[in-house]
């Protein structure tokens, strides 16, 4: 192998990603996990928050949208859905839903 080849392999070797580790938690947000009460119009949503980092938002309804990925590649959200995603620490009213789970819950 000459000096190029053994150089770039090193080069490549640094750009890898590091996956073990944790990403920087965003301080300016709550991660939360809940339950799709109501559809709304324009893909609006009523939460129930059923686990969050922050005790008080636990039981609370909240008013969701869904995420730019989730739009992206139109995921379809439905009432009773399990849900994940995040709320700002400025409104504590609002969410964005990042993650649908394939699990439903039957009522």
């Amino acid at each position: 192998m000459g000096k190029v080849q053994a150089h770039k392999r090193a080069e490549k070797a640094k750009r890898q990603l590091d996956l073990t580790t944790d990403k920087k938690k965003n301080p300016d947000m709550f991660d939360f996990e809940g339950t799709v009460s109501d559809c709304l119009p324009n893909t609006s949503f009523r939460l129930t928050v059923d686990t969050c980092e922050l005790e008080p938002l636990v039981g609370k309804q909240l008013l969701g949208t869904l995420a730019g990925k989730m739009r992206l590649y139109r995921i379809r959200v439905l009432p009773g859905d399990q849900v994940k995603g995040y709320v700002s620490k400025y409104d504590l009213t609002k969410a964005k839903i990042t993650y649908r789970s394939t699990k439903t819950i039957t009522q």
